[in-house]
């Protein structure tokens, strides 16, 4: 049976171009090539689909053309974009990704749209009802454009016993502090990186950090850790996973949003947990290997290549 998947918000539109870090005023680069790609929750959505999932968008984006780079290629890999919601007069949130090809690191530069509030769709709470998860950025929460329905759709979500899986990102201080809390009290898996733990917890971080997460809702919690994999903490144990080799790192452009579409496919069909943490390992080994994410997201191919060449088989079928 496919397994249905609901992202909320994050609708944004990466402008790519490989530079020479840092940028600095006065120096000039040429830019050898660019890529523009829808990004945010679309890396996420287009993973999902790659590795067999039905994805149901809901978010917004601006009344402009950008709005529809966004829309369409997640459209043609078969998601369900009923609910994405192209508010008049408004921009679409575009991200200038600056990105050093000789380290793989990169720099966001943002510009995002306030514009009225999106209403909430009608007949989203029987979709949610019918979903097996229900995944969420942190900067949704300071989208101000879509707090007020992620809120509705989480809480129904909770309500119908539909896991909610959230990712910190390093937007997460710009929400409302309260509602961020509401939000993790409701989470059944929260994702984030050993900088991004300090953004929910004042400031802590280590196993501090980690326990206090826990005491706030989420049944357990994923750190990713880049290359080196990522560790799965619970209230009762850390495990460890390492992270797969790959010959060169290009580009870690969407390699955190594309980790959790796996480790959301493995939950939903019914993975173990170590199984499902070496199909995101993979995944996101995957990604780094290639410029820019978006319609350049792994495929189910790509993933499974990483996991043969080193022996780690994951009984993932899609």
């Amino acid at each position: 049976m496919v397994k249905k998947l609901i992202t909320i918000g994050d609708l944004v539109l990466d402008i790519i171009f490989p530079v020479r870090l840092p940028v600095v005023g006065g120096q000039h680069q040429p830019v050898a090539d660019r890529r523009i790609e829808p990004g945010g929750a679309a890396n996420t959505v287009i993973t999902a689909r790659h590795l067999g999932l039905d994805v149901l968008v809901v978010g917004t984006i601006g009344s402009d053309v950008y709005g529809e780079r966004i829309r369409e290629p997640l459209a043609q890999t078969g998601a369900d974009c009923r609910f994405v919601v192209a508010a008049p007069d408004t921009a679409s949130t575009l991200v200038m990704t600056l990105t050093d090809r000789a380290s793989g690191e990169h720099v966001f530069l943002g510009h995002y749209d306030d514009g009225p509030e999106m209403a909430y769709p009608d007949g989203l709470d029987e979709q949610i009802e019918a979903a097996d998860a229900l995944f969420l950025s942190g900067y949704t929460l300071a989208e101000k454009r879509m707090a007020a329905v992620a809120t509705r759709a989480l809480d129904h979500a909770h309500q119908h016993g539909v896991k909610i899986f959230m990712d910190v990102g390093p937007l997460l201080q710009m929400a409302d502090q309260d509602q961020v809390k509401w939000a993790l009290e409701r989470t059944y898996l929260l994702l984030l990186t050993e900088e991004e733990a300090a953004l929910v917890t004042q400031g802590k971080s280590g196993p501090e950090a980690y326990a206090e997460l826990l005491l706030q809702g989420p049944t357990y919690a994923i750190v990713k850790r880049g290359a080196e994999g990522c560790t799965i903490v619970t209230a009762e144990w850390w495990l460890e996973f390492p992270g797969f080799p790959v010959e060169k790192v290009i580009d870690t452009v969407g390699a955190g949003d594309t980790f959790a579409a796996a480790y959301i496919a493995g939950v939903v069909h019914g993975l173990e947990i170590r199984e499902c943490a070496r199909l995101a390992n993979a995944t996101g080994a995957a990604c780094v290997q290639k410029i820019g994410c978006g319609t350049n997201a792994p495929t189910y191919d790509e993933i499974m290549a990483v996991l043969t060449t080193t022996g780690e088989a994951v009984n993932f079928l899609c």
